[in-house]
């Protein structure tokens, strides 16, 4: 009995002592995106995420009260997310590197940055290091990744359960499309050949891309396609990279060449992004700027040789607007959109934006409004 009380009065002293020394074993190990391992605080109870997809999941689940810092662009959201009023903002998710003093000012528990294709890496992984905060790579806008990367957010936020909800929910949408594709049981010859353009000129996406994967759910032909050895253009490379991206440089008369059926652009305004404050100009907004979609879709048309290309003659060109459904979390609301605009008559009951509608209300308990696709449906 005496060594058994001595025992509880030495463990009584040490927790007097050091009040956190228990709370300090509770961790967890987690793989990331790029397959690292990353040791996390359990529970995480502060973010700083400058990944905008990872941001939207987190909200999806109910977690924006982890979120301490976000990226500028994301912070402007403010429509659909009110409360990122009050989060602060530590500079933008890509072509310049993060405020690093910020976030360490901010103290979180975990820094969640993109992982494709790892915008500033090693940079930000050796200032957080220094400062004993760990980088966490995720995306949660690719579609062959996504749900792991859904489920990566629900463990770190506590909301497993409701993490497979969002899964199921989203993916279920996207699978009725890719059967009724499979149904159709096309060859290669049958497909409509598509040219998807990044949101930067005589720049296509390629199949390993977000968009890519999405133009091949949808029962697509890439023009450029990597699995028919017909991919051409050189790799693109920005700054901040530490590697390149599946998205290459292509000229003009290529894909006039290739004569696509349909033509598709993630369209980014790039003025109004640099502006870094005020309303959207696309998305969630109540002052849509749809004179800026329609100019970028006419100057996409009057390329020299584009009214040449099937696309053009029939007027199937489209635009998304960029972060918002092709390259964000919400792709399979894209995905519908890309399978009725190469199907009309196979998906004429179809309806992505009775989707879209549905998703905001469920995950984010707002109504639709805003602009995402150019031309919209009438």
């Amino acid at each position: 009995m005496k060594k058994l009380a001595s025992i509880l009065l030495i463990a009584c002293l040490v927790l007097a002592v050091f009040p956190g020394f228990v709370d300090a074993q509770d961790t967890i190990t987690v793989v990331d995106s790029r397959g690292s391992y990353v040791e996390l605080p359990d529970p995480v109870d502060s973010i700083v995420c400058i990944a905008p997809g990872v941001t939207e999941v987190i909200c999806a689940l109910g977690a924006e009260d982890k979120l301490v810092g976000i990226d500028n662009w994301t912070k402007r959201n403010t429509e659909l997310y009110p409360f990122f009023e009050d989060i602060d903002a530590v500079g933008m998710p890509m072509a310049s590197p993060p405020s690093y003093e910020k976030i360490i000012d901010l103290d979180p528990d975990v820094v969640i940055s993109l992982e494709e294709s790892l915008w500033y890496y090693p940079d930000l992984e050796n200032k957080m290091e220094d400062a004993g905060i760990p980088v966490l790579r995720l995306n949660c806008w690719k579609p062959d990744t996504f749900a792991s990367d859904v489920r990566m957010v629900g463990m770190i936020v506590g909301e497993k359960d409701l993490a497979e909800e969002y899964i199921d929910f989203t993916t279920s949408y996207a699978r009725k499309i890719t059967e009724r594709i499979a149904e159709e049981d096309m060859d290669i010859e049958d497909k409509v050949k598509v040219y998807f353009e990044f949101k930067l000129d005589n720049v296509y996406c390629g199949d390993k891309s977000a968009e890519g994967q999405l133009l091949n759910m949808a029962g697509g032909r890439n023009i450029f396609s990597e699995g028919e050895g017909k991919q051409g253009g050189s790799e693109l490379k920005m700054s901040g990279l530490a590697e390149a991206v599946p998205y290459y440089l292509i000229s003009p008369e290529a894909v006039v060449g290739r004569n696509p059926e349909v033509i598709l652009r993630d369209y980014m305004d790039f003025a109004d992004v640099m502006r870094m404050s005020g309303p959207k100009a696309y998305g969630y907004t109540d002052r849509p700027k749809v004179d800026g979609m329609k100019k970028a879709r006419d100057k996409l048309m009057d390329r020299p040789g584009f009214d040449e290309t099937d696309a053009v003659e029939d007027e199937r060109v489209y635009l998304f607007a960029f972060g918002e459904l092709a390259s964000s979390p919400k792709w399979p609301i894209a995905l519908g959109y890309m399978a009725k605009w190469f199907y009309p008559d196979v998906f004429s009951d179809l309806d992505p934006q009775e989707f879209h509608e549905e998703w905001l209300s469920k995950w984010h308990d707002a109504d639709y409004k805003g602009l995402y696709v150019y031309p919209e449906e009438e």
